[in-house]
């Protein structure tokens, strides 16, 4: 084996162990999650209680939302546009984001025990897009 051949396979062995040790390190302390879609969350067979954080994208389904301001809580459930799933959400925390409402696109991160996605964090996502306005189609 030449010289060259072997110092290319050295070089690939050590890009490997770096790209595998630097992934490992991302799944080991929870920093960087992508998030699921609530079909694929709860089709996945969602586990009883899971440790990790995890992010979920969903809608709000419509007169799900329920304040509870002296618990501190808000309950809701989100669902995906298209798939039949339904996820329970518990945020722990009355401070919702401004465009949290009925059908708002969300992305909820916390983390999932017996049955209810105890969020810690949602993010809601502006529906509308920003677009020009029509010269003389003033609001």
């Amino acid at each position: 084996m030449s010289k060259g051949v072997q110092i290319a396979i050295a070089a690939v062995t050590v890009f490997a162990a770096v790209a595998i040790g630097l992934t490992q390190m991302d799944g080991e302390d929870g920093t960087f999650t992508y998030y699921s879609s609530v079909g694929d969350f709860v089709g996945d067979g969602a586990p009883e209680s899971s440790a990790g954080v995890a992010r979920v994208h969903g809608f709000v389904v419509a007169g799900s939302i329920q304040a509870d301001l002296p618990a501190g809580h808000v309950d809701f459930s989100i669902k995906d546009a298209e798939n039949p799933g339904l996820l329970s959400v518990r945020f722990l925390g009355i401070d919702v984001p401004d465009l949290f409402r009925d059908g708002a696109e969300v992305v909820i991160e916390g983390r999932f025990e017996r049955g209810t996605f105890l969020a810690e964090r949602v993010m809601a996502k502006c529906p509308s897009k920003y677009e020009n306005q029509e010269p003389g189609t003033e609001a």
